[in-house]
C-alpha cells in the first residue's frame, strides 16, 4: 500500500497534478519535441532555485533567464543547430519531509522539430542540473521516463 501511495504521490508531481505543482505550467504541445522530468532535493528551495539561476546565467549567450520567482523559473535556450530554440519552465515547491525540494522542469522545442529529438530537451535540463552540481547534492533523485520526456533513452549529454 505505501509503495503505491509513492507512486501515485510521484506520478502526480510529474504529470503535472494542479495540487502538486504551485505554479501552472502549461503543457507541452503534442507536435513539439518536449521533455518533462522530476528532481527532488534534500535541500531548501530556495538554494536550489539560485544555483539554478546562476548557472543559466553563467551558461553564456545560449540560455538566457526571462522570468523568476522563489517557486518558478523561466528560461530560454537557442542553439545553431535549433534556431528557433526552446523554452524551460522550472517550478519549484517545499516537500514536507526533510525541508527538501520537489522541482518540475519542462523544456519544450518551439519550432515543429520531430518529436524524438534525440534528448536535445533532456539535454537542455541535464546541463543545467549537472553544471550547478545538483545532481550531487544530498537526497538528489531524477525520474522521467520516454512517455514524459521524448528521446530521454537516446540523450548523450555534453556538459
Amino acid at each position: 500500500m505505501r509503495t503505491l501511495l509513492l507512486a501515485s504521490a510521484l506520478f502526480a508531481g510529474l504529470f503535472g497534478s494542479p495540487a502538486a505543482v504551485p505554479v501552472r505550467v502549461p503543457a507541452p504541445s503534442p507536435y513539439h519535441a518536449f521533455c518533462r522530468t522530476m528532481w527532488l532535493f534534500g535541500t531548501p528551495c530556495v538554494d536550489i532555485g539560485i544555483s539554478l539561476v546562476k548557472q543559466i546565467q553563467a551558461s553564456g549567450p545560449q540560455y538566457m533567464v526571462v522570468f523568476v520567482t522563489p517557486d518558478f523559473i523561466k528560461a530560454n535556450h537557442s542553439s545553431l543547430d535549433i534556431p528557433e530554440g526552446e523554452f524551460i519552465t522550472i517550478a519549484l515547491s517545499p516537500t514536507i519531509l526533510s525541508d527538501g525540494c520537489r522541482v518540475t522542469a519542462t523544456s519544450t522545442s518551439l519550432g515543429f522539430t520531430s518529436l524524438l529529438d534525440g534528448g536535445l530537451n533532456y539535454c537542455n535540463l541535464f546541463n543545467l542540473l549537472s553544471g550547478s552540481h545538483l545532481n550531487s547534492s544530498p537526497g538528489f533523485m531524477e525520474m522521467t521516463n520516454e512517455w514524459a520526456c521524448l528521446g530521454y533513452g537516446l540523450a548523450t549529454c555534453k556538459a
